[in-house]
């Protein structure tokens, strides 16, 4: 099974990284692809450019210490990526290997204003990951094409191909993009938030310093 979690990585962050290692001990994954956002289909603004989110996807999929692969497939296909559509790419390209696509719970809740979000729970598996500030709870009022599909238990989700919407729910990694770029703009630390490796490139590069002069 493929892990694949798309975003702007923004930078990327242990919000990120640490369920996916923790996700990676529960499921054998053959990878976890994280594919850094070209266009975003909601309007979604950059702090970075494409080259320098994917640099830093890179540099964490290098580390050795983890199976993350970065994708540079929706940078390299410019304009708007669905992910219905990245998904149907990576599946021709692996022979049809089972996918799982992991997000957030905050992105979880827009999910049926994706494009063909039908196809995209009928086709692979979902793991969401809590997210601070938001209650699981709010699920409920999801549609209930989503509620059937939907479990927090992981021997049902692993075992019911009916339930492959799994709710995991972790540590609360209150750690955010928006936080991290506002503290490196007015030169505050943040140690514990992101790997050394990052702020070094971060640095290197004078990303994200004038964000919010």
């Amino acid at each position: 099974m493929i892990g694949v979690l798309g975003g702007s990585f923004d930078p990327i962050h242990f919000g990120h990284i640490n369920p996916l290692n923790e996700l990676s001990e529960l499921i054998k994954f053959t990878e976890i692809r994280l594919i850094p956002t070209y266009i975003s289909p909601v309007n979604k603004s950059f702090h970075a450019d494409e080259n320098h989110r994917y640099n830093m996807v890179s540099i964490i999929s290098s580390s050795g210490e983890n199976n993350f692969v970065a994708d540079k497939s929706e940078i390299i296909k410019k304009g708007i990526s669905y992910s219905y559509e990245t998904i149907k790419n990576i599946k021709k390209e692996r022979n049809n290997e089972d996918i799982c696509l992991i997000m957030g719970l905050d992105v979880f809740l827009n999910i049926e204003s994706w494009y063909n979000y039908e196809g995209i729970i009928k086709d692979v598996s979902i793991i969401v990951i809590n997210r601070p500030n938001f209650d699981t709870k709010s699920i409920e009022s999801m549609s209930s094409e989503i509620l059937d599909k939907t479990t927090s238990d992981f021997k049902l989700f692993m075992s019911n191909k009916e339930k492959n919407i799994f709710i995991y729910e972790t540590a609360s990694y209150n750690i955010s993009s928006t936080d991290i770029r506002n503290a490196i703009s007015k030169k505050e630390s943040v140690k514990g938030k992101i790997p050394g490796s990052i702020m070094s490139y971060i640095k290197r590069n004078k990303l994200y310093l004038e964000d919010y002069e």
